[in-house]
């Protein structure tokens, strides 16, 4: 959930990479025609959101695996240094692993549905105003300046109360679907 949020949040990079704002990486006319420069935008886009994006993950993962089902250690995080701590890892330090992991958890949880409440936020206020290539359509009254935004069919906004609702119905959501289990939820 959480590389997926922060893809699509952050899917602006490829645009970016494109067309070089700031510090123009391949922008040689001889070189680079768009085609090319597409492609290599995309490339390292992937580049950036691929392999390496992954890696923490997989790594954590084939550690818990390995030392759970090759030298049956449960699978907790404490478990993960005992390569590097031994024992400690039953006292306050496998403890003190356990409540960073935890943390580290729920901080990235956070970020993620925060980026991902932003995300919904600005699509909704997006179709309420019919925006079309950065103009609104639906809900202007003509008297609106350059940077002005019409108020749309529901007057909704781009706010931190929208955003709360939004993170409050996910949230419920998702705890429905926990409680549910797997078979219904």
């Amino acid at each position: 959930c959480g590389v997926a949020t922060g893809l699509w949040y952050f899917s602006a990079e490829a645009m970016w990479h494109y067309e070089g704002y700031g510090t123009p990486r391949w922008m040689d006319a001889q070189m680079w025609n768009m085609n090319t420069r597409a492609e290599h935008a995309v490339m390292v886009t992937f580049f950036h959101w691929g392999l390496h994006g992954w890696i923490p993950f997989t790594m954590v993962g084939a550690l818990i695996a390995i030392l759970s089902y090759r030298r049956g250690f449960p699978m907790s995080m404490r478990f993960t240094m005992y390569p590097l701590i031994g024992e400690m890892v039953y006292g306050i330090l496998g403890d003190m692993i356990e409540i960073l992991s935890i943390l580290c958890t729920i901080f990235g949880v956070c970020t993620s549905l925060g980026l991902g409440a932003m995300q919904i936020n600005k699509g909704m206020v997006r179709l309420d105003r019919g925006t079309y290539l950065g103009k609104d359509y639906i809900g202007c009254t003509g008297s609106e300046g350059p940077g002005d935004a019409c108020e749309g069919n529901t007057g909704m906004s781009e706010d931190k109360g929208v955003q709360i609702c939004i993170i409050i119905g996910i949230t419920l959501l998702a705890t429905a679907s926990v409680v549910m289990g797997l078979k219904k939820g």
